[in-house]
């Protein structure tokens, strides 16, 4: 790896370190600057702005998944576990990716928020595109869906992947604002929606789509909670 893009990855690490210790709004520039001892002009040789050095980081966090992805889609498991592994693994709602989705709540409700979140899930959306496809062209020669051109239909799975826990997200931030505490069954019904008519697209049997458990939901409204209470208190 070249000098200046190992600076750049540096520069990309402990930014995401310190937006994820202090939060996006709170740490600066030259935060990031002091932490790395170098210049200004380093920094901006790489990244016009902070905006899209949060953007290169949720592009970066996004690409962290391939490993995963072609372990779900070269595995012996069936077409429909495969599609719900990977929508699964696709949503932020465990592990790092959760962590990170902690992090970005605060910037999703600033002016620059909107854009931010369509990036962020665009890239989600792209990372997984060509496994979804796969699986999709692989459950129709099973006979396990019906998709007439997979690509096409990858996209609107997608779609309909990405409304769902953009959804879920937006609920629960409402709720937040509101002084109310999220009902998880709510949560729960908003999701078999969006799974039945994911089935209902890619004509697989009722019931075979499942991309978001009760337990995950409560979990999370638990820790977006605790996160709104710590940012507001703060």
């Amino acid at each position: 790896m070249k000098k200046g893009e190992l600076k750049k990855q540096e520069i990309i690490r402990t930014a995401e370190a310190l937006f994820c210790r202090y939060g996006y709004e709170a740490t600066s520039v030259q935060d990031i600057l002091d932490a790395l001892h170098t210049s200004k002009g380093s920094f901006y040789h790489h990244f016009l702005s902070k905006e899209a050095l949060l953007e290169e980081i949720c592009r970066s966090r996004s690409s962290s998944s391939s490993e995963k992805i072609s372990e779900l889609v070269s595995s012996s498991a069936n077409p429909e576990d495969k599609l719900n592994g990977l929508l699964s693994e696709m949503i932020p709602f465990s592990g790092e990716k959760l962590s990170f989705l902690m992090m970005l709540l605060p910037v999703f409700l600033l002016p620059e928020g909107t854009s931010l979140r369509l990036f962020y899930s665009r890239e989600l959306s792209s990372m997984y595109r060509g496994a979804v496809s796969s699986v999709l062209r692989e459950g129709t020669e099973k006979s396990c869906f019906f998709c007439t051109d997979s690509d096409f239909f990858a996209d609107i799975v997608l779609q309909l992947v990405t409304g769902l826990w953009l959804s879920i997200v937006d609920m629960i931030l409402q709720n937040e604002q509101s002084g109310t505490r999220t009902d998880p069954s709510d949560l729960l019904s908003l999701s078999e929606q969006y799974q039945f008519a994911l089935e209902r697209l890619i004509v697989a049997p009722f019931g075979s789509v499942s991309i978001v458990c009760f337990s995950d939901l409560y979990s999370l409204i638990g820790q977006i909670h605790q996160h709104w209470k710590k940012n507001s208190n703060g």
